[in-house]
């Protein structure tokens, strides 16, 4: 049975909860201005669908043998959203709202698939969009949404404190819910010991691109580490694999730059550095920042990288990140995320 959205909602449910605070917020965007909910579901679904949400005001526009002199249009758009708690859509259950979607009133559709998307493989989706282009011949759009995209895209600069306040209290939701993405508050500690150059002067990360000891968990930050402690933190932007001249598949990219140009560096420092190491997985970081975090137990580094959940410290940025981390130990660090 459907609900009204709700301030208060009274659902058990956390999926059903999740998706009426996501509706309340676009609720509350529409009604402050039309105009910003159309701005979120342009970055959300495409621009076509977010510039028909709001009522047109148009004068003197023909209408094939009339020209009224004022017209007030409101374009016709339906909107579904499945949410789940984790990565696991059934492909029965969207092909079912694509189905009921086509069935609604004539104008522009969307399906959105709303979930906390640890991975960048979306290849599970490419059926549901092949769906959209052959049966429904183009007029449903079918889009993936994270949490934390859905979230960049309600952060509009303009807003007025009423709503920011809304929003900055729907992140700690998701926080707490643990919809946003884990890999936000991972360091990746990696002993570096053996290649330090590639880290400090070519600002890359590269090891052979297989699993076990080599097959790396998504994480934000990269910790080099030598003689006992981690020395130096970076973002990671991206990691590559590279599996042969010309041919380079990102893992997951940690900031937004093109696609192509990703791969094409890559490449390059494969080439420069391992050029008969094929295939290679490569971590392109961003700027390097010096810190002192001592390994405290004894002996050195018994594997070649350990993870570390650095939330707590709740840093904005490798630089704060090196800085918080002087002079702690890693004891103090596991104690901290444990809390």
């Amino acid at each position: 049975m459907s609900k009204a959205i709700s301030l208060f909602s009274g659902y058990s449910q956390r999926e059903n909860r999740t998706t009426n605070y996501c509706l309340l917020l676009l609720k509350m965007l529409y009604e402050e201005n039309p105009k910003f909910l159309a701005e979120v579901v342009s970055t959300l679904v495409g621009e076509d669908l977010g510039e028909r949400i709001g009522v047109n005001f148009r004068q003197q526009e023909r209408r094939d043998s009339s020209v009224p002199d004022g017209l007030i249009l409101q374009p016709a758009f339906t909107i579904y959203i499945e949410t789940k708690n984790w990565d696991w859509f059934h492909h029965e259950q969207l092909e079912n709202h694509l189905a009921a979607l086509n069935k609604e009133s004539p104008g522009l559709k969307a399906l959105i698939a709303l979930a906390n998307f640890e991975t960048t493989d979306r290849e599970k989706f490419v059926p549901i969009r092949q769906l959209c282009a052959d049966r429904y011949k183009g007029s449903i759009v079918f889009e993936e949404v994270s949490f934390e995209d859905f979230l960049q895209a309600l952060q509009l600069p303009h807003l007025p404190k009423n709503l920011a306040d809304a929003i900055a209290d729907f992140r700690a939701y998701l926080d707490e819910q643990n919809l946003l993405p884990s890999w936000e508050r991972l360091l990746d500690v990696v002993n570096c010991a053996g290649m330090p150059n590639d880290v400090l002067v070519e600002k890359v990360y590269i090891c052979p691109a297989t699993g076990g000891a080599y097959n790396h968990q998504r994480c934000k930050y990269f910790g080099m580490y030598r003689k006992k402690c981690i020395e130096r933190v970076a973002l990671i932007e991206a990691v590559v694999d590279v599996e042969a001249a010309g041919s380079a598949t990102i893992k997951w990219q940690n900031v937004r730059h093109p696609k192509e140009e990703v791969k094409k560096l890559a490449e390059a420092k494969v080439q420069q550095l391992r050029p008969e190491g094929f295939p290679m997985r490569v971590f392109l970081l961003g700027a390097l920042y010096a810190t002192r975090c001592q390994k405290d137990s004894p002996g050195g580094m018994q594997t070649s990288k350990q993870y570390f959940d650095i939330g707590s410290l709740k840093v904005d940025g490798a630089e704060q990140l090196a800085h918080d981390l002087i002079g702690k130990s890693w004891s103090e660090i596991r104690a901290l995320s444990a809390t």
